[in-house]
């Protein structure tokens, strides 16, 4: 059985990758992109299907072009996170996300159900994602209007 030092410190560990995911997602629906960045490491591989794969630099320039400046209201919910220690420096995790994005413009909105697959590296600054993989399990595509709310599965 490991000591209660190091129990503890994975126990840290978790907590803190936890916080970075929900400090990640929670700047995602406020726009902050430079709150986004620092939840990464500047070499970090990013597959965010169906955006597309990227680094940091590539996700803010995507993120900017689509959600920043823009009417457009995000939700994300992350649940289910199952989180594995690798040692004091890395870690994974699985984690089930729950998006919903509405476009007040045209009533356009967009439902995805999906998994992250992420690699978490200890540095500095303290836990931040190396790698990270977005697995659409679904994905609902549709609009509300004066004629109600059409909608159309395009994934799943």
């Amino acid at each position: 059985m490991a000591s209660l030092e190091e129990r503890i410190a994975r126990l840290e560990a978790e907590s803190e990758i936890r916080k970075l995911k929900a400090r990640y997602l929670n700047a995602c629906d406020a726009k902050d992109v430079e709150a986004i960045r620092a939840c990464f490491t500047p070499d970090a591989e990013l597959d965010y299907q169906p955006v597309g794969k990227f680094g940091p630099d590539g996700l803010i320039e995507a993120f900017t072009r689509i959600a920043v400046g823009s009417p457009i209201v995000d939700v994300h919910q992350i649940h289910n996170g199952e989180i594995e220690i690798v040692d004091a420096d890395r870690a994974t995790a699985r984690w089930s996300l729950g998006f919903s994005t509405y476009d007040p413009r045209t009533g356009g909105f967009r439902l995805i159900g999906s998994f992250y697959y992420d690699e978490y590296v200890r540095t500095a600054d303290g836990w931040r994602v190396s790698k990270s993989r977005h697995e659409p399990r679904t994905i609902v595509d549709g609009t509300i209007g004066e004629g109600g709310v059409t909608a159309r599965s395009i994934l799943g």
